[in-house]
């Protein structure tokens, strides 16, 4: 059974909050500014942890300390895009809807999540008081910086042309 999406769609688009989102000149430009910085500290956190899994950098910090220490700003850059992506959704939900980037873009965040979480992260658990990461989670953070950098270029892609 297939279900035609365009009702909640004029709903969305029809709503109060969409309508101020909209017709007010500066909600989209500070909305996307806050979406922004939440992805800023979900890459910074998944960029500077996979960074030192490859050796790159804060060789003396212990791998799973300096990952336990960047997990909050993670999960405060995942607060803030969870707030804000719907609000961005709202300015223009057909818009978006019908633009095949859109779906792709929610697909590869979804993969780079769902990879961190359920592949990376316990690789990183399981070693993490090892002074030198073993090669299967120096290949993990490798995935998992290919994985954010290409979400994130989809998210540009988007935000540039839509």
């Amino acid at each position: 059974m297939q279900t035609d999406p365009s009702g909640f769609l004029e709903w969305c688009q029809n709503s109060a909050l969409s309508a101020i989102i909209r017709h007010e000149t500066w909600t989209v430009p500070a909305i996307e500014i806050l979406h922004i910085a939440g992805v800023i500290l979900i890459f910074g956190s998944v960029l500077v942890t996979n960074l030192r899994l490859l050796g790159r950098m804060f060789l003396s910090e212990p791998a799973g300390s300096l990952a336990a220490d960047l997990s909050r700003w993670m999960r405060l850059g995942l607060i803030v895009l969870v707030c804000t992506g719907p609000l961005l959704f709202l300015a223009m939900p057909v818009k978006l809807f019908m633009t095949p980037d859109f779906t792709i873009k929610l697909v590869l965040v979804a993969i780079a999540a769902g990879y961190h979480l359920r592949v990376h992260r316990k690789l990183l658990s399981a070693a993490a008081n090892d002074a030198t990461p073993d090669a299967p989670l120096k290949k993990s953070a490798r995935i998992s910086l290919t994985l954010w950098s290409i979400a994130i270029l989809a998210g540009v892609e988007l935000g540039a042309f839509s």
